[in-house]
């Protein structure tokens, strides 16, 4: 990164966090794209991001909110269970404001983000009635029971009819195949709100759609939803193949084109946009 560029991605940061020493995660989400289209490699903003943030004592909701998810992993992955000292304790961990940092994660964005991990994961929290799941969990269960019942019993058009979602060559997905896909798209949903597209690889919004093809090769089930992802993420790379295009790097533009190529959709629109910006034989 030359002296220009980080001067640049520094100021930008400072501005962010001036008023409420506080990166939420639609600003470090512009910062990225911008810094994106300016030919920037993520992991060098990502640098920039953390540094700037420790001289400020600034936080980034992102980053609290990746460790409140680890948290929640911690205390529920062995019994699927979340009893209040454990909520109180990752609270705790992520809204109280760390040594050195002015503040915490926001209340709000806490709750909201404990709840949807939850209902993600399929995890039952105390409190909710007769210790098990709540009444709106139990009754779409049923309903997807009642489902999958009457698939079997009326044997009407065979195991695809009755919106009952078929995989792997027509196998019927279950329960905990779908609530995995959905798992899988919130967490591409997250990875996507920070410019995490494909890389880094194992921790982007592509691996978490590879994952899904993994338990759904058919794309049985939210097919609009994972292509959804897929064309937002082709549009995002081919904007920025057409930015650098603009400045005159050719270079760069051939590897944005390269990185939209991976989601293996929209082949039509890359060649025509490749063919646009004089990158033939891309």
């Amino acid at each position: 990164m030359d002296s220009t560029d980080r001067d640049w991605l520094e100021n930008r940061i400072k501005a962010a966090v001036d008023d409420d020493f506080y990166l939420d995660r639609d600003e470090e989400k512009r910062i990225k794209e911008e810094a994106a289209s300016r030919g920037l490699r993520i992991s060098d903003v990502e640098v920039t991001v953390q540094t700037e943030l420790a001289k400020s004592g600034s936080v980034s909701e992102r980053m609290l909110l990746d460790e409140l998810e680890r948290l929640l992993h911690q205390f529920t992955d062995d019994d699927k269970y979340l009893d209040r000292k454990e909520e109180r304790d990752a609270f705790d961990q992520v809204v109280r404001p760390a040594t050195g940092k002015r503040k915490g994660l926001e209340p709000q964005v806490a709750e909201d983000y404990v709840t949807s991990f939850c209902r993600v994961h399929g995890i039952r929290q105390q409190g909710t009635r007769g210790g098990g799941l709540p009444l709106r969990w139990i009754g779409g269960a049923l309903a997807a029971l009642l489902v999958v019942v009457a698939a079997v019993l009326l044997g009407r058009g065979g195991a695809g009819s009755a919106g009952v979602a078929v995989g792997h060559g027509g196998r019927v997905l279950t329960a905990a195949d779908r609530a995995e896909i959905d798992s899988h798209l919130s967490q591409a949903d997250r990875y996507m709100l920070q410019a995490q597209y494909t890389d880094p690889p194992e921790r982007s919004a592509k691996a978490e759609l590879d994952a899904i093809a993994q338990v759904d090769a058919d794309g049985s089930y939210r097919r609009d939803d994972v292509v959804g992802v897929q064309r937002r993420i082709v549009e995002h790379y081919l904007a920025l193949a057409a930015n650098s295009a603009r400045k005159g790097d050719a270079e760069g533009a051939r590897q944005w084109i390269g990185r939209a190529r991976l989601l293996n959709v929209e082949s039509e629109q890359i060649n025509a946009k490749a063919s646009e910006l004089g990158l033939t034989g891309q």
